[in-house]
């Protein structure tokens, strides 16, 4: 997985992960379906500490980019397109 991150930048780690995976999903470099690394693994290959990735992976379960499922890893999520963007469903009124 290609993701930067600055370990000197004096960006916080664990936003500039949420960040870095929030704009891989959203330019489609991980697509709905695709299984992240176990947090051990991506932790090792970014240099960071094991709770950046986790509490990184979790405020993105949150926000729902990703889900999580105990034995089955974190996985990308299909996202809902955006009201008002072309191909988008339109929004309901309630009547």
């Amino acid at each position: 997985m290609d993701l930067q991150i600055d370990l000197v930048s004096g960006s916080p780690l664990r936003l500039q992960l949420e960040e870095a995976l929030r704009d891989a999903v959203r330019s489609g470099r991980l697509i709905p379906g695709s299984l992240l690394p176990a947090s051990r693994v991506l932790a090792q290959e970014l240099g960071v500490s094991r709770g950046v990735v986790v509490d990184s992976y979790s405020q993105l379960v949150a926000e729902g980019y990703l889900a999580a499922k105990r034995g089955s890893g974190t996985r990308v999520t299909t996202l809902p397109a955006p009201w008002g963007r072309a191909g988008a469903p339109e929004p309901r009124h309630l009547t």
